[in-house]
């Protein structure tokens, strides 16, 4: 795993099914050397692996080791993973950018306005999507620059896993269609359960309020500019607050477009989040929000969902996102923005929706099927 925010809520999910028997490898580059960031119990048998580490020594020095369990393929786990020299079964643990930052893929993460905006942001991206989705011209480029090639190396990797980890089959679904020569097999397991998504201090609130969040970071595949214009001739209450947060992802010019572009729309009720926030003030902010449009066509932002599902936003997202044809398939109330604003606008969901909505992500999150999740894993691992 990588040194990031989920780091205590993965151990400790790990921790509460196979106590004392995990090893947990945190990746980091060479020049990154220092303390641990974000986990709070580094005495859990947490150890850093620099890039130039050998992952055969620490599978070596563990003579019981039965998986490999990895948070995510960047190319620093993708190195480690090909450098094996034994078989171990491989678990991969998708976090949304690991398969869809691939070239087959990456393309088709963009409405059309954004697209259009990235077309003169950088006047050769097409060129460049195109190059690195065919291995010759792939080779011949980063040979030409005397870079390592990066992409052979994830898509080599990915070929040798075994099990493809989330709770999103449709993630799964659409790995395959475009790289169909992988063997991984459909692993089903949730990675956090609601008050870990939530909080436990928010499990009981519900939202107040008429103001609409969009997106989740400063990041292109939010399609902001497009959500702008879709929003240019929809009225708005005077008192209503438009929320946008861009406090990470992404660098200053696309913020600034996004910003500039808010506020052409929507004047003194734009409301761009850009610095850091802590999470209590966040959801406090969540809680004013009856509406959230995550218009990615990528699963992204399913912390925010889930949350303001639970407090009770109307929820619009992208028809083609994988995440959005997941709640579809478990019953959960999401909408499309491009076929369903127009019969629902920004209306608050009825008591029985956001009912229904509890009840499902309850059996798809609680605590105890997080947990036997966790376990049917661990277990799976050891046959």
């Amino acid at each position: 795993m990588h040194d990031e925010k989920f780091c205590d809520n993965t151990i400790n999910n790990f921790e509460k099914v196979n106590p004392g028997n995990n090893k947990y490898l945190v990746f980091k580059a060479d020049k990154d050397r220092g303390i641990f960031r974000h986990i709070s119990q580094p005495e859990l048998t947490c150890e850093y692996f620099y890039e130039h580490d050998n992952l055969n020594d620490h599978v070596t020095a563990m003579p019981a080791i039965r998986g490999i369990i990895a948070h995510s393929i960047s190319a620093l786990t993708a190195s480690a993973i090909s450098q094996l020299q034994q078989r171990i079964k491989i678990y991969w643990i998708v976090w949304g950018y690991d398969i869809y930052q691939m070239p087959r893929i990456q393309p088709g993460l963009y409405a059309p306005k954004t697209l259009s905006y990235l077309a003169k942001e950088k006047p050769r991206l097409g060129l460049l999507w195109t190059i690195k989705k065919y291995k010759p011209l792939r080779f011949l480029f980063y040979t030409a620059r005397g870079k390592k090639n990066v992409l052979n190396l994830l898509e080599s990797t990915q070929k040798e896993v075994d099990y493809f980890v989330t709770y999103i089959r449709e993630d799964y679904e659409l790995f395959k269609e475009r790289y169909p020569d992988t063997k991984c097999k459909f692993f089903n397991a949730a990675f956090f359960d609601l008050n870990q998504y939530v909080g436990q201090a928010f499990m009981d609130k519900r939202i107040v309020g008429k103001n609409i969040l969009i997106g989740n970071s400063n990041s292109t595949e939010s399609n902001h500019l497009d959500v702008i214009q879709f929003f240019e001739k929809v009225p708005l209450e005077n008192e209503t607050k438009v929320y946008i947060p861009l406090s990470y992802g992404e660098g200053g010019s696309y913020k600034e477009a996004v910003t500039k572009s808010a506020e052409q729309v929507w004047g003194p009720r734009s409301f761009p989040l850009l610095g850091f926030m802590p999470l209590q003030e966040y959801v406090e902010i969540l809680l004013t929000c009856g509406v959230g449009i995550f218009y990615h066509y990528r699963q992204q932002a399913m912390g925010n969902i889930i949350a303001m599902l639970w407090l009770g936003a109307r929820i619009y997202m992208a028809g083609v996102n994988p995440a959005f044809q997941f709640f579809k398939r478990i019953g959960v109330h999401v909408f499309d923005l491009q076929h369903d604003f127009q019969n629902y606008g920004l209306s608050p969901l009825t008591e029985k929706q956001i009912s229904t909505n509890r009840a499902i992500l309850t059996e798809a999150f609680s605590a105890e099927k997080v947990a036997q999740d966790y376990a049917n894993l661990v277990r799976n691992i050891y046959e």
